[in-house]
C-alpha cells in the first residue's frame, strides 16, 4: 500500500513539472508550423494564436507576431483576420493598463467583425471591451457592455459566454457593494456551469464569492469558498487556479494577522506561477510576499520582493501596477523613516495614477506625501497634500479616506496649536469613521442574514421532506379505500360499459369507412392530375425537344460529311450556331420542365438568400448574348445602382431568363430590347420591353391569370408554352406581381414587382 501511494505522488509530481513544458512545446510547435510550406491564411491564424498565447507573458514578441499577422491579413484582405488582429491587439493593451488604445482597438475589432458578420467574435469583443471599462471603474458602461454580450449568450444558448459575463457583472456589483445581488449573480453563474459541468469556471465563480466575504469582513466564509475553489482545481490539475486560490487566501491571513501562514501560501503560489512560466501571477505573488514581511517588521526582505516584482511588471508594461509598487514601497521607506526616498516614489506614481485615473490611488499618493510633510514639519506642505485627497476622496465618497485625511489635518492642527480646529477635524475623523463602523455592521449583518436565509431554506426543505413522507403515507391509506371501492363500482357498470364499447366500435368502423373512402378519392384526383402532367410533358419531350435533338443531330451529321472539305467555311459557321442555338433551346426547355413539373407536383421548393440582382441579369444577358446577336438586336440596360434581395436565386434567374428570351423570340430583327432594374418603397421593379410583334389586350389578359400559350417567334422560333406559366407562379412565391402592356405591331413590356428584403 505504502509503494503504491508513494508511486501515485511520484506520478502527481512529474505530471506537476511537465505540465509547464506542455505549453512551451505548444509554443515551439505553432513556431515550426509558421515557418513551414503552408498557405498564408493558415500562417495568418497560427501568428495570431501565439501572440495570443504568449500575450500574458511577452508582451514584445506578442507584438511582433501580431504585426507578421496583420501584414499577411492586408496582402489576404482578410476583414475576419484583420478582426482578430485588433481584438488580441486590444486585450494585450488592456492588460497593461493602455484602457484608451485597448477601446480603439476594440472598436476597430467590432467594425471589422461586423463587416464579416462574425457574431461570436463580435460579441466576445463586447464582452472584452466591458472589461476595459470595468478596469476603469466605470461600471455602468461596464454593465451596458456585459448585458449586451449576455443577451446574445442567452439566445444562443451559450452557456461559457453567460457564465463568464454573469462573473464580470458580480465584480461591479461587488465593487458597488451590492453583495447580496454579487452573490446570487455569481450563484447562477454556478447553476449555469453546472448543467455543462465545467469544473474550472465553477472554481473561478468561487473565487469571486470568496472575494465577496473579504468585503463583507466574513473572512472565514472566504476561505471556505478559496477552499471549495482549490479543491476543485487541485481535482483538475489546473494549477494557474490553484496559485490564484492560494494567493487570495494569503491575503486573508494577512488581513486577520497571521502573517506566517500568509507567507506560506504567498510562497506556495510564487512557486506554482513559476513552474507555469506565469510572469503576472509570479509578479503578484512577489508584491505580496513584499508587503507581507513589512508587515512582520522586515522592510528590508519587503524591498527586495517588491522590487523584484516591479522589475517584471516594467517587463510587461503594466502601469497601474507599477505605479502601485511605488506607493508600497514608499510606505515601507516611510515606516523605515526614510522620507526622501518615499516622496521621490510618490512624486513618480502621480503622473501614472493621473493618465491612468486611477482615482484611489491618487488619493494613498496624496495621504502618503501629506503624512511624510507632518513627520518632517513641513505644514503648509501636509495641508496642501491632505486637502487635495480630501478633494478627491470626496468625489468618489472614499470615507476611509476622507477619515485618514481629517486626522492628518487634526495633526497639523495640533502641531500649529491651532486646537479649535483640531476638534472640529477631529469631529470630522469620528463622523466618517463611525459611518465606516456602520458600514462594516451594515456589512455583518447583510452577511448574518444571507447565512440565516441559507438556514431557513435548509430548514424549509427538510420540512417538505417531512411532510411529503406524511402525505404518502396518508396515500396510501387512501389508495387502499379507494380501490376496494372501485372494485364495486366496476362491478355494477362492466354491463354498461360493454355495451357503450359495442356502440363505439361500431360507429368508429363507419367513421374509419368513410375517412379510407375520401382518401381514395383523394388520391385518384392527385393521380389524374399526375397523368395529365405525365402526358403532357410527353407531348412536349416528343414534339418539341425530340424536333430541336433531330436538328441537333443533322447538323451533326453535315458537319461530319463536309469534314475535311476547303470551301465550306461559312456553312460550318451557320451549322454550329444552329447547333448552338439549338441546344440552347433544349437546355432551357429542360430546365422549364424542370421546373413545371414540381409546381405542377405542389413542390415550391423556396429557398431564399443574399442575392445580386444585377449581377444575375448580366449572367442572364451573357447567356443569350449569341442569340441577340443572331438577330441583330441590341440590349439596353437602364440600372442605376446595385440592389440586393433575398431571393430564391434559382427561381429569379428562371424568371429574368424566360422574359429576356420571350423579348428577342418575338422581337425583330434589328430591334432594341430594354432591360431595367430599380428600387422604391421596399420594393423591387424588373422590366423587359422589346419592339416586336407585342399581342392583343385579350392574350396578355390569359398569360396574366393562366400562364402562356406556345407561339413560334419572328425567326420560326418554337416554344413550350411553360416560361410565362413559371413566371408567373415564381412571381407569386415571391409575393410579386406580373403585368403587362402590349400592342400589336408595337411591341410588349413585361414588369415584375417584388418586394425587396434585405
Amino acid at each position: 500500500m505504502l509503494v503504491h501511494r508513494t508511486l501515485f505522488i511520484l506520478i502527481l509530481v512529474l505530471f506537476s513539472v511537465l505540465l509547464p513544458a506542455t505549453d512551451q512545446y505548444r509554443r515551439d510547435s505553432l513556431k515550426a508550423q509558421i515557418d513551414g510550406d503552408i498557405d498564408d491564411s493558415i500562417r495568418m491564424r497560427l501568428l495570431f494564436d501565439l501572440a495570443e498565447e504568449v500575450g500574458a507573458s511577452d508582451t514584445l514578441l506578442s507584438f511582433s507576431y501580431l504585426k507578421r499577422g496583420k501584414e499577411i491579413a492586408e496582402t489576404l484582405n482578410d476583414i475576419k483576420g484583420l478582426g482578430r488582429y485588433y481584438k488580441i491587439d486590444g486585450k494585450i493593451n488592456a492588460r497593461c493598463g493602455a484602457y484608451k488604445e485597448a477601446i480603439l482597438h476594440y472598436d476597430r475589432a467590432l467594425a471589422y467583425f461586423n463587416e464579416a458578420d462574425d457574431q461570436v467574435n463580435f460579441f466576445e469583443t463586447i464582452k472584452d471591451k466591458g472589461n476595459v471599462y470595468l478596469f476603469q471603474s466605470e461600471y455602468t458602461q461596464a454593465m451596458n457592455y456585459y448585458k449586451t454580450a449576455l443577451d446574445y449568450y442567452r439566445r444562443n444558448n451559450m452557456v461559457i459566454g453567460i457564465s463568464r459575463c454573469l462573473n464580470n457583472m458580480g465584480i461591479i456589483h461587488k465593487n458597488r457593494g451590492d453583495y447580496v445581488e454579487a452573490l446570487s449573480v455569481y450563484q447562477e453563474s454556478v447553476v449555469y456551469l453546472d448543467s455543462v459541468e465545467d469544473a474550472l469556471d465553477i472554481s473561478q465563480a468561487y473565487i469571486n464569492m470568496g472575494n465577496v466575504f473579504v468585503y463583507l469582513g466574513s473572512y472565514e466564509r472566504a476561505l471556505e469558498y478559496f477552499g471549495m475553489a482549490l479543491e476543485i482545481a487541485e481535482r483538475n490539475n489546473s494549477q494557474r487556479t490553484i496559485s490564484h486560490c492560494l494567493s487570495n487566501s494569503g491575503v486573508i491571513q494577512n488581513k486577520i494577522g497571521n502573517h506566517d501562514e500568509a507567507l506560506n501560501l504567498y510562497q506556495r503560489s510564487l512557486k506554482v506561477s513559476r513552474s507555469l512560466n506565469d510572469p503576472v501571477q509570479e509578479s503578484n505573488c512577489l508584491i505580496n510576499i513584499g508587503t507581507n514581511y513589512a508587515d512582520m517588521g522586515e522592510p528590508e526582505k519587503g524591498l527586495d520582493y517588491i522590487q523584484q516584482g516591479m522589475e517584471i511588471k516594467i517587463e510587461l508594461g503594466d502601469e497601474r501596477i507599477i505605479s502601485n509598487c511605488y506607493i508600497h514601497l514608499a510606505n515601507i521607506h516611510s515606516m523605515m523613516e526614510e522620507y526622501e526616498k518615499a516622496i521621490v516614489l510618490l512624486t513618480r506614481a502621480i503622473p501614472q495614477k493621473e493618465q491612468l485615473d486611477d482615482s484611489d490611488g491618487l488619493i494613498r499618493c496624496y495621504l502618503g506625501l501629506g503624512s511624510i510633510a507632518v513627520d518632517q514639519e513641513r505644514y503648509h506642505e501636509a495641508e496642501r497634500m491632505a486637502d487635495m485627497a480630501l478633494e478627491i476622496a470626496g468625489e468618489i465618497q472614499a470615507k476611509e479616506y476622507i477619515a485618514e485625511g481629517y486626522l492628518i489635518k487634526r495633526e497639523i492642527a495640533v502641531k500649529r496649536g491651532d486646537y479649535r480646529s483640531a476638534y472640529q477635524y477631529a469631529m470630522q475623523h469620528c463622523l466618517y469613521n463611525d459611518s465606516l463602523m456602520d458600514e462594516a455592521t451594515a456589512k455583518a449583518a447583510m452577511e448574518m442574514e444571507f447565512r440565516t436565509r441559507s438556514k431557513m431554506l435548509q430548514q424549509e426543505i427538510e420540512n417538505l421532506r417531512i411532510q411529503s413522507n406524511l402525505d404518502q403515507l396518508l396515500v396510501r391509506k387512501r389508495t387502499l379505500v379507494f380501490y376496494s371501492s372501485l372494485v364495486i363500482v366496476l362491478v355494477l357498470v362492466l354491463g354498461f360499459i360493454h355495451v357503450f364499447i359495442f356502440m363505439r366500435r361500431h360507429k368508429k368502423t363507419s367513421h374509419k369507412l368513410e375517412e379510407k373512402n375520401l382518401v381514395i378519392t383523394k388520391q385518384n384526383l392527385k393521380l389524374d392530375q399526375v397523368n395529365k402532367t405525365k402526358d403532357r410533358m410527353m407531348s412536349i419531350i416528343a414534339h418539341d425537344l425530340r424536333g430541336t435533338i433531330g436538328n441537333q443531330l443533322t447538323a451533326v451529321e453535315v458537319l461530319n460529311k463536309i469534314e475535311g472539305e476547303d470551301k465550306v467555311e461559312i456553312d460550318r459557321k451557320r451549322l454550329l450556331g444552329n447547333l448552338k442555338n439549338s441546344a440552347s433551346y433544349s437546355l432551357e426547355l429542360l430546365e422549364n420542365l424542370l421546373h413545371w413539373s414540381r409546381l405542377e407536383g405542389g413542390e415550391s421548393n423556396y429557398y431564399p438568400e443574399e442575392v445580386k440582382l444585377n449581377t444575375l441579369i448580366s449572367n442572364c444577358l451573357s447567356l443569350y448574348s449569341e442569340s441577340a446577336k443572331n438577330k441583330k438586336l441590341e440590349f439596353v440596360k437602364e440600372i442605376d445602382v446595385t440592389i440586393t434581395c433575398d431571393v430564391d436565386k434559382i427561381m429569379m434567374e428562371t424568371i429574368y431568363r424566360n422574359l429576356i428570351s420571350n423579348a428577342i423570340k418575338f422581337s425583330n430583327p434589328g430591334g432594341i430590347i430594354t432591360i431595367g432594374l430599380s428600387s422604391a418603397d421596399g420594393m423591387t421593379y424588373f422590366r423587359v420591353s422589346d419592339q416586336g410583334i407585342g399581342m392583343t389586350e385579350e392574350e396578355a389578359h390569359k398569360i396574366t391569370l393562366n400562364g402562356g400559350v406556345s407561339r413560334r417567334g419572328t425567326a420560326n422560333e418554337k416554344g413550350a408554352g411553360m416560361g410565362l406559366t413559371l413566371v408567373r407562379e415564381f412571381t407569386k412565391l415571391h409575393n410579386g406581381k406580373l403585368s403587362i402592356t402590349s400592342e400589336q405591331g408595337k411591341g410588349s413590356t413585361f414588369e415584375v414587382v417584388i418586394p425587396c428584403i434585405n
